[in-house]
């Protein structure tokens, strides 16, 4: 189709606001309008091809309207001569939604001069809008938020005024196309969309208004139980809170906009999200010692393991202790075992506690414990403990293996001598008993010695035997 262009009125008086309208145009098609040295206006047709735009006359000349589509239209304004008292009427924004404010200006002026203190009537066919007094400027104005969707002919009328021109029943129009308001839509997520009680879970709501992020928007986020938060959406039109105060369960969640700047009506609106938190899985420490029922000085290696919901926690810190004091502290392997390993523990049954200190992950571990009982068995003299070798690399016939050799029980300070094959076999090494009365050395054993499959340790007339065999892995 070919653009048409119309101008109304096509007579104005120089200062009179005129309207330039097109039809033919293509849906949605951007129209430039083009008059005199004023800065051209644009518009989008609508979805009949129509669009217009409003100027104040300033020359005689050529309006002139093209689209990309659509090709060019043209129309002449004739100027007559000014009358002695002129109105003309803008409206802002030019375009307005259905409920969006639009403000309307009268300017009266007589010759050319400004007419203060006249009371202006401001109307459409369905009634008065309002009455305004012009300033020194000659301007009246009158806002509505009440103008119905589509072309609304506004009149400005100066019904009073005292001036040297005749001004009382003069008016002039202005055009204002209202459209629908645009819908507000509010969408609601959650991360993580399972989490489990205690967890932190975010929760972003979208605002958007026909399509566009709406930012500033004051967001109400609630359950059943009562409010969670507020969040204020971003340039991006999005809100956030996290909260991880939501019981296990399925939760409702709700947000709602309660404050929100935009030619949507936004205030209300709202979207709901169902986040099903799961029960938090439970965190154990349990305890075992090796060996487990120790020499009295023997030292003994108390293992805490620290699972979440059957899982091994790695990372955590565990204290060991028992009645009389802590033991040490330990950190968790990829297994979830901490250990701490101990040479004092007193003859008899003792408790240890192992407590987690500090742990990350979605179990509260921290302040759990869990127990074990080592029992010490009295001094009983010497006693030899099993040995292994492990074969040199490479492997000489004088220097084919290495093995270490300890026993407990020892006088402190004595000497204890380890033999090969019985008290009067060879002797392999001999080291000094500790203040626990444990002693231990390292040896070189040859090819013919690691065919001995036991040993003997000896010390103050007391011998005690055990067994020599390959380390295993």
């Amino acid at each position: 189709m070919a653009l048409a262009l119309t101008l109304t009125p096509a007579t104005v008086a120089v200062g009179q606001a005129f309207t330039a309208a097109v039809t033919g145009a293509a849906p949605a098609e951007l129209i430039t309008f083009t008059y005199d040295t004023v800065t051209p206006q644009t518009a989008i047709a609508d979805a009949l091809g129509n669009a217009s735009v409003t100027f104040t006359a300033t020359e005689p000349g050529t309006v002139v309207a093209a689209g990309a589509t659509s090709g060019a239209a043209t129309a002449t304004l004739t100027i007559t001569v000014a009358s002695d008292c002129v109105v003309t009427l803008s409206s802002a924004p030019a375009n307005p939604t259905a409920g969006q404010p639009v403000t309307f200006t009268a300017t009266v002026t007589c010759d050319g001069v400004p007419v203060s203190g006249a009371t202006v009537v401001f109307a459409t066919a369905s009634g008065s809008l309002g009455v305004g007094i012009t300033t020194a400027a000659g301007e009246a104005t009158v806002t509505t938020s009440l103008l119905p969707v589509g072309a609304n002919v506004v009149t400005a009328t100066v019904i009073a005024a005292t001036t040297t021109c005749i001004c009382i029943g003069i008016s002039a129009t202005a055009t204002v196309n209202v459209t629908a308001p645009q819908n507000c839509v509010v969408t609601l997520t959650s991360v993580p969309a399972n989490p489990t009680a205690g967890q932190p879970v975010t929760l972003t709501a979208t605002v958007t208004c026909g399509g566009v992020p709406v930012p500033g928007a004051t967001v109400l986020f609630a359950t059943t139980s009562g409010p969670l938060g507020i969040g204020v959406t971003t340039a991006a039109g999005q809100a956030t809170l996290t909260t991880s105060l939501l019981p296990a369960g399925v939760n409702v969640v709700t947000a709602t906009v309660i404050a929100a700047t935009t030619t949507c009506t936004c205030i209300g609106v709202a979207a709901t999200a169902t986040v099903t938190v799961t029960a938090a899985p439970s965190c154990a420490v349990t305890v075992t010692s090796t060996p487990a029922t120790p020499a009295v000085g023997q030292p003994v290696t108390v293992t805490a393991t620290v699972t979440c919901g059957g899982a091994p926690v790695l990372g955590a810190t565990v204290l060991f202790s028992t009645a009389s004091g802590p033991l040490g502290i330990g950190i968790t392997n990829a297994a979830g075992q901490a250990t701490v390993t101990s040479s004092t523990l007193p003859v008899g049954s003792t408790t240890v506690t192992a407590t987690v200190l500090t742990a990350t992950g979605t179990c509260s571990c921290a302040g759990t414990s869990g127990t074990g009982t080592v029992t010490v068995g009295a001094p009983t003299g010497l006693t030899a403990h099993p040995a292994c070798y492990r074969l040199n690399v490479p492997p000489l016939p004088w220097a084919f293996a290495t093995a270490t050799f300890s026993a407990s029980g020892a006088t402190p300070g004595a000497t204890v001598t380890f033999h090969l094959d019985g008290p009067a076999g060879p002797v392999v090494c001999t080291a000094v008993a500790n203040a626990s009365g444990n002693a231990s050395c390292t040896a070189t054993l040859t090819i013919t010695q690691v065919l001995f499959a036991g040993y003997t340790a000896t010390s103050g007339g007391v011998s005690s035997s055990s067994t020599l065999s390959i380390c295993l892995p």
